[in-house]
């Protein structure tokens, strides 16, 4: 079992009303058994059990995020209280590095919110789906409005405040990519985490291809934007491409905790069904590594790169999408024995960016360039001679190979 970041859900209930929303819209309604809010009692257990972790699955970055429903919702103290009681572990693991960061819709965002997150070092990501036209066609609150303007308002006070803007969009091919491109650019965004939606194959909304060649569109805006954005879903295929087997899109493992203290997989999953992750699990009676006895946990944290379906094992790229995230792959009648419900488009950005790095620089594509990792990539680039090729590529693949 290895994950390192641990999901908290401070709050399980939200302001906004998100159609696309796997929490309360893609049919689990499981939520609505929970606390609206996770207990300040709970902050020890949940300590503990991240130390009986670590102790027997060291890792070098171990984040805590914040998360919902909407955390914001939650009383200020409460990321203080945890965050204090939490410098335990730093004692324990003086190796290891913990960060903190909070996934948020960015409504309640004020200036009071921006100094509880600039005092405890709490890093924000919030949710903008590009303009407001295409936001607020899936982002709305409980009366039907949208929530764009004041999501731009947190944005704006973040960027003043902190010194920096952290965007998560969930991709919307409604709009072309360009304009969603130009856009989030446009707002000074430094890191922008681009989302396939998470639906399932009895869910899915989209012509075959539609997405890779929205992908497409964007990749080459970006790689060809001397102020580009970090994007880690671009540079996660880049390197994985280049030959970094670590930087492949495969998910990130994350365990969850729910606000009584009910530990799962990712929420991710709870669009497969109602009920769908729950395990009968807590933090109270159970150690994190429990979670793989059951078939859902040990295949999601030990098997899911590994048990693919014939045709992501037959298929060339499979060493860089690892099969794509387990959510795309479900289907009612045979669970995840199946390809992603984003196969084609993966396939199609993904040779993209092949040729687009064939086409930068050609003569690192030889037999050595599989065995390096990102280092001996970087080292390697600096070895060959491209002239004037090199120069003008350089910091683009560097950029590419150490984020």
């Amino acid at each position: 079992m290895n994950f390192n970041r641990l999901v908290l859900k401070v709050a399980s209930r939200c302001n906004l009303n998100c159609s696309y929303c796997f929490m309360y819209n893609l049919g689990d309604s499981s939520f609505r058994n929970q606390p609206k809010f996770m207990k300040e009692h709970m902050i020890p257990e949940i300590i503990t059990r991240v130390a009986n972790y670590l102790a027997e699955y060291p890792q070098e970055i171990f984040t805590f995020t914040f998360h919902g429903g909407e955390p914001l919702l939650i009383d200020k103290s409460f990321f203080g209280k945890f965050i204090t009681q939490a410098e335990v572990l730093k004692e324990q693991f003086p190796d290891i590095t913990f960060e903190y960061n909070i996934q948020t819709n960015g409504v309640l965002i004020d200036v009071e919110w921006a100094e509880v997150l600039r005092k405890w070092k709490i890093f924000p990501g919030v949710s903008l789906d590009g303009t407001k036209k295409a936001h607020d066609m899936y982002r709305k609150d409980h009366k039907e409005n949208g929530s764009y303007d004041d999501v731009i308002k947190g944005l704006k006070l973040l960027k003043y405040r902190l010194g920096f803007v952290s965007v998560i969009s969930v991709m919307n091919i409604d709009e072309t990519a360009k304009t969603t491109y130009d856009h989030l650019t446009s707002l000074s965004s430094d890191y922008v985490n681009f989302l396939l939606p998470d639906y399932t194959h009895d869910s899915f909304p989209y012509e075959p291809k539609a997405m890779g060649n929205w992908l497409i569109e964007l990749y080459d805006l970006w790689i060809a934007d001397a102020n580009r954005p970090i994007i880690p879903f671009f540079n996660g295929l880049t390197n994985a491409v280049l030959g970094s087997a670590k930087k492949g899109r495969h998910e990130a493992h994350a365990l969850v905790i729910e606000t009584n203290g009910d530990i799962e997989a990712i929420d991710s999953l709870k669009g497969c069904g109602e009920s769908f992750t729950k395990t009968n699990m807590n933090v109270n009676t159970h150690d994190f590594k429990d979670i793989i006895k059951l078939p859902l946990g040990k295949l999601y944290f030990e098997d899911s790169t590994e048990k693919l379906c014939a045709q992501c094992v037959e298929c060339p790229v499979v060493a860089i999408c690892k099969g794509g995230r387990l959510v795309h792959r479900y289907k009612k009648e045979n669970g995840f024995n199946n390809p992603s419900i984003y196969c084609e488009d993966m396939i199609l950005i993904i040779s993209h960016i092949q040729n687009k790095m064939m086409e930068l620089v050609p003569s690192m594509y030889d037999d050595s360039i599989s065995k390096m990792d990102a280092t001996e990539i970087i080292e390697y680039i600096n070895t060959l001679d491209l002239g004037a090729m090199k120069e003008t590529y350089k910091e683009d693949l560097e950029f590419f190979s150490v984020v």
